[in-house]
């Protein structure tokens, strides 16, 4: 039991002096700092709006293939079906709907969402404070729909483009 406490008080120790150590250094970031803290006006505007034209792709996918599936739907749906068959077909058709909204969800969970709210964070550090929107951040944080995420391009796009490019 002392020779346990013992080694757990000395690796407690150890972190300690490790945490000391990089803290005198310097290595923890600072907490306004991002990757796009030095980046240019003009590069910043130009990453946001490629960003902003890559989420609008992903929204129209989504739309094209939700569209599809809709017409699918209708041309089945014929009125001598039994409604137990248009109760299956309609389950159906929302069971692949829903799959496929979420596969979007994921995809911009996956290779946007992170990228969406630092980018909203530089632009928003760079603009006058009377622009900042503080309303859209929960959308930023967690889009609940595709709705949502076409918000975030419109309101990307919007402070981008506010943005001077000196």
């Amino acid at each position: 039991m002392r020779m346990k406490r013992t080694v757990t008080r000395c690796n407690y120790f150890l972190l300690l002096i490790v945490f000391l150590a990089g803290g005198a250094c310097d290595s923890a970031p600072a907490p306004d700092k991002t990757i796009y803290s030095n980046t240019s006006n003009k590069e910043l505007k130009q990453k946001a709006l490629l960003v902003v034209k890559s989420i609008r792709e992903l929204v129209n996918s989504y739309n094209t293939k939700d569209r599809e599936l809709r017409a699918e739907y209708d041309k089945k749906d014929k009125p001598k079906l039994s409604v137990e068959e248009k109760k299956t077909m309609r389950d159906q058709w929302l069971k692949e709907s829903d799959a496929v909204h979420d596969a979007a969800m994921r995809s911009y969970k996956e290779n946007y969402w992170a990228e969406a709210i630092l980018l909203r964070n530089e632009l928003y550090r760079r603009l006058p404070k009377e622009q900042n929107q503080k309303n859209l951040a929960p959308i930023y944080q967690n889009p609940t729909n595709v709705l949502g995420i076409q918000v975030i391009a419109d309101h990307l796009e919007l402070i981008a483009k506010s943005l001077p490019d000196s």
